[in-house]
């Protein structure tokens, strides 16, 4: 009897091994390439280009969600999107929007048609506990630099230059109107639209409650105001892992309401997944390539856990090929996972986690340690039967209490 380990046959898809950062990220092909719109994000997208080119003018949006849901995915590929026609980044990101939209879709003719050859200005940032205004001079700082790679740039850049300096040496100066201000000749000089993304947005906010002070809601809410100015073509994406009011329990109830007035200047777009659809994604990030000799009994063994689950069940999730896919995880570790990802996502414990990280009796560890014996077949030469492991509901149990511990509840 002989055995191999599952690692030798299954990994993680490279797409999927780190996280996305915008910041370091930004404009990289490869962080675009394997990125699957989920129905959420084809909704999110449509919604988004029906306003930024049709006739609804919303021009302010929160992404919220937990983590591991795919916000800063899908706004790092709405930026590749919105980047230069000629952009490696740009031509992946709209094949994948055509595979999603449809060619004959208002849509996909929008972003074809309607779309300027400089892309538009593109600022990200990631925001920090800090000052509004600082997280934005660091976002039009280095979009600046990207835009204007080519002449002579406006003065405007040497002004944002100068203050990422004095930011740098702890010295800025400037206040939230000198930040408006730019923004507005940013507007008059770039001859396209301007899009802001800033992820972790809730750290702008965690700053404000901790500092008592309401400057830089604010500032947000002038953003908003000015980007809904005819001719300023200027659109806000802030990425938040819970709504405002979350980040604001703490403060009186006036202060509550200040921030949800604030907040109603933003077009929510929850990032939430069905069941079904996580359970795809899954599927999408286990790489099979060198798995072919595992066709068969996987397709046998998933056969077999449907007619089990149909006499039991009425699991109409549980497909065959969506069982296939997500194997070597058995269907009630597969469809328990999301939910636990979601319960303890404030803890960072993502699905990508689990699937990506070293950490004990998560997937990749699995994968090490799971053993594919072959079983000879009495009185048969040849091979004989492969058992196949499986990851089930003991294994998850055994990576969270590991990873949480007394946190869990």
């Amino acid at each position: 009897m002989s055995s191999q380990r599952l690692v030798d046959f299954l990994s993680v898809n490279r797409r999927y091994a780190r996280s996305i950062n915008l910041e370091r990220d930004f404009d990289a092909p490869d962080a675009v390439e394997g990125y699957i719109l989920t129905d959420r994000a084809v909704d999110a997208l449509r919604r988004i280009l029906a306003s930024m080119f049709g006739r609804k003018r919303t021009t302010a949006w929160t992404l919220t969600g937990v983590y591991g849901t795919g916000k800063s995915a899908f706004a790092h590929f709405l930026t590749s999107l919105f980047g230069p026609v000629d952009s490696p980044a740009r031509q992946l990101a709209l094949g994948i929007a055509r595979n999603s939209l449809q060619l004959d879709s208002p849509e996909y003719e929008v972003l074809q048609k309607k779309f300027p050859q400089q892309g538009l200005f593109r600022a990200v940032a990631t925001a920090q506990r800090e000052p509004l205004r600082h997280t934005l001079v660091r976002a039009l700082d280095k979009a600046a630099d990207d835009f204007w790679t080519r002449g002579r740039a406006p003065a405007i850049v040497r002004q944002l230059n100068e203050w990422e300096s004095q930011m740098a040496l702890g010295e800025a100066s400037f206040s939230d109107r000198d930040i408006l201000n730019v923004i507005k000749q940013l507007a008059e000089v770039v001859d396209t639209d301007i899009i802001l993304v800033i992820d972790e947005l809730g750290k702008s906010l965690e700053h404000a409650t901790q500092n008592q002070g309401t400057a830089d809601l604010y500032l947000l809410q002038q953003l908003a105001e000015l980007s809904r100015k005819k001719g300023t073509r200027i659109y806000i994406f802030g990425l938040l892992h819970q709504s405002f009011a979350d980040y604001g329990q703490r403060l009186a109830a006036v202060e509550k309401n200040e921030w949800a007035k604030i907040q109603g200047r933003f077009e929510d777009i929850p990032f939430t997944e069905s069941s079904r659809q996580m359970l795809r994604l899954m599927g999408q990030a286990i790489n099979r390539s060198q798995a072919e000799t595992l066709t068969f009994p996987v397709r046998q063994l998933t056969k077999d856990w449907c007619a089990v689950f149909s006499e039991k069940a009425n699991l109409t999730e549980l497909s065959p090929k969506l069982l296939e896919a997500t194997y070597p995880l058995h269907p009630l570790a597969a469809m328990v996972l999301p939910e636990l990802c979601i319960r303890y996502a404030q803890n960072d414990r993502s699905l990508f986690t689990f699937l990506t990280s070293a950490e004990p009796h998560a997937f990749q560890s699995f994968l090490e340690s799971a053993e594919i014996e072959e079983i000879p077949i009495p009185d048969v030469d040849g091979p004989g039967v492969k058992a196949l492991p499986t990851l089930k509901l003991q294994h998850l149990y055994d990576y969270f209490v590991e990873s949480l511990g007394a946190g869990m509840g």
